[in-house]
């Protein structure tokens, strides 16, 4: 039978029918002081705000301590929160962790100080929503340590924020050869992010490489995963990943570091998404035997089956040659890519080497009965969590007369708005606020079209200057759109005010400009580059500027930057279309259209007349790989294009 304690404190407790008394979670860490294996302690239903939990047990696997929720998904913490779990033999069950940010790193930690977890278990909870206010803030929801720990039927949702989901530690002597369990769980959608460093589960580091870490990833559902292009990032030996589903991730199984890794009977499901991939292989020994690959559409690093090329004398962090690698009785159908030369250059220049392939099946067409959504995603994650679809918010309408507005405060955007021009009018906006503030700025929760409005930058006497026209917050976390349409922006006098502008730390799904004028500005028109470390991070995944004027703009009037090599990212995809330059940023040194690293990049159609005399019309700074469309361009009496090769 199993024992329950009762905590003889009345205003903290809480009858149910049976007349026990259960606990409140800031008296768990002392019961557990004295429980033995097999104890239950219950947790009384509520909010626990700010719960620094710290949970210790002397029990095993087979016969562990629970501490489990009265009713599960009713205790919920929030908050500035997290937990603990350390000794032997603990279980966690039913627990919801909502709106949390980490005060140490994660969520929750398998590891207490240098008191690792054995035999311990998170089971049954779900872990929602728990970032930060900047999306560039690091942490991760889960850190196993130890050995024989097991995180199952879990829902993990709402990653947004920089760092990776799940992790699997080795940094300690006692966290190798750790038969760690991760199955059955529920990883919910996570948006691209634009740089290094959002995978959802990752096992070691380039670094731990060499040790055997013997985690099984099994049957889980990884939906939508889009973080980066590793969704699961294997950096270490004899793990085995199988029977997961990843169902329209923008990413891949990577077999990153390490050796005689197993990726068995997964299900690939890409329906034809851009960037959808299955299996990518470094090292030795690696073996891939009946996955389904089905509707997948990457190419390279995001190819159904990608084979890198090897870096000679390679350091950890680098490429290891392909060797020995089994590729057996797997299903590709309707996939865009195989690759066996993937990644090769100047650096990668070793071959793989040893390779089987035998039994496998590829066809043009997808044949495979595929399973509905539901039946996919059935027993994984949280019995009692259903994942909240995505709703359509109304999207609040503004309607601009033929007159002058002035502004006194900037707009702050926080839903989906539309500001528009009433029919046949011609609306302008100015500024006019004490302090300086952006005209509009987005901000969570929003996403923006503005049509037919002209907006000036002339300074009202007594009156600040606006910061800016169109602008991002400082502080965001969620992904937003813009869209900006046949509109005016003009005598914006000063270096620093950019009409349209994406900051450091925020990022656009799409950014649209199309048919817009841009004129008399001292500075930026669009700038979209504010991310200036080497770390492959950009502001923006796809923008597109068609049908564009810009006239007499002494700054740079496009600037897109992504700057480093790294290659977890596919982004961003950039279009200038048919637009015209007449007297741009003639600065010595000066550029009238800046693009560093954009991986897919079409510029054509468009017309340059007395720009970029000083320096250049098109200056990049683009990788081999990047898929660069330079076509239909005219200029007349402009500077000439700067570009890494021949284009």
């Amino acid at each position: 039978m199993v024992k329950r304690f009762i905590l003889w404190v009345l205003a903290l407790a809480v009858s149910v029918s049976c007349g026990e008394r259960h606990y409140v979670i800031i008296e768990v860490a002392k019961a557990l002081e004295s429980a033995q294996p097999g104890d239950t302690i219950i947790v009384q239903d509520g909010h626990y705000p700010d719960v620094d939990l710290h949970w210790h047990a002397n029990a095993t696997a087979d016969k562990p301590v629970v501490v489990k929720a009265l009713n599960p998904g009713k205790v919920v913490i929030t908050g500035k929160s997290s937990l603990h779990i350390s000794g032997s033999g603990l279980e966690v069950n039913g627990f919801l962790f909502q709106s949390c940010t980490a005060s140490r790193g994660t969520i929750v930690e398998f590891r207490d100080g240098d008191s690792l977890a054995s035999g311990c278990r998170l089971t049954d909870c779900v872990i929602d929503r728990c970032v930060p206010e900047r999306r560039d803030v690091s942490y991760s929801y889960v850190h196993l340590y130890g050995r024989g720990n097991r995180v199952d039927h879990c829902s993990f949702t709402g990653k947004l924020n920089l760092g990776v989901t799940l992790i699997v530690m080795l940094n300690y002597p006692d966290c190798d050869d750790n038969h760690h369990s991760i199955d059955h769980n529920y990883f919910g959608p996570r948006p691209v992010y634009g740089s290094n460093g959002a995978e959802t589960i990752r096992v070691g580091t380039s670094q731990q490489c060499m040790q055997n870490s013997r985690t099984l990833i099994t049957e889980n559902f990884f939906d939508r995963c889009n973080g980066e292009v590793e969704v699961v990032s294997i950096k270490s030996s004899e793990n085995v990943i199988k029977g997961n589903v990843f169902y329209e991730c923008q990413g891949v199984l990577a077999l990153r570091h390490g050796d005689r890794n197993q990726a068995l009977d997964n299900l690939f499901v890409g329906h034809g998404v851009r960037n959808t991939g299955g299996v990518r292989i470094v090292g030795e020994d690696q073996v891939v035997r009946g996955n389904t690959f089905l509707g997948l559409a990457g190419e390279r690093f995001f190819s159904a089956l990608a084979l890198m090329y090897g870096v000679p004398n390679s350091l950890p962090n680098r490429y290891m040659q392909v060797k020995n690698t089994i590729v057996e009785n797997n299903v590709f159908q309707a996939c865009r890519s195989i690759d066996f030369n993937c990644g090769k250059d100047f650096e990668r220049t070793l071959a793989p080497v040893g390779t089987v392939w035998e039994g496998n099946i590829q066809e043009q067409v997808q044949t495979v009965a595929e399973p509905s959504y539901e039946e996919l995603s059935s027993g994984r994650g949280a019995s009692w969590y259903s994942p909240k679809a995505a709703s359509e918010q109304a999207v609040e309408e503004i309607v601009l007369k033929d007159s002058l507005y002035v502004l006194s405060e900037g707009m702050r955007i926080t839903k989906p708005t539309l500001i528009r021009a009433e029919e046949g009018a011609s609306p302008e906006v100015i500024f006019a606020g004490k302090k300086s503030q952006n005209m509009i700025t987005i901000c969570d929760g929003g996403s923006l079209t503005v049509r037919g409005i002209r907006f000036s930058g002339r300074l009202t006497p007594g009156y600040s200057l606006a910061k800016g026209i169109i602008s991002t917050d400082d502080n965001m976390i969620e992904p937003y759109t813009l869209t900006v349409e046949d509109c005016t922006f003009s005598d914006c006098g000063e270096s620093g005010f950019v009409p349209i502008r994406g900051l450091k730390g925020t990022f656009g799904e799409t950014v649209t400009v199309r048919g817009c004028t841009f004129e008399a500005l001292s500075g930026d028109a669009v700038n979209y580059a504010a991310e200036t470390e080497d770390k492959g991070r950009y502001n923006a995944d796809d923008i597109l500027i068609e049908n564009c004027t810009f006239n007499r703009i002494l700054g740079i009037p496009v600037q897109i930057a992504r700057n480093g090599s790294d290659e977890s990212t596919a982004g961003p995809y950039v279009s200038v279309r048919g637009c015209t330059f007449d007297d741009c940023c003639n600065k010595v040194r000066g550029s009238v259209l800046r693009i560093i690293g954009a991986q897919v990049l079409d510029i054509s159609g468009n017309t340059f007349t007395g720009s970029g005399r000083g320096g250049y019309s098109i200056r990049l700074d683009e990788a081999p790989w990047e898929k660069v469309t330079l076509k239909e361009n005219t200029f007349n009496n402009s500077g000439k294009v700067l570009s890494n090769r021949a284009l």
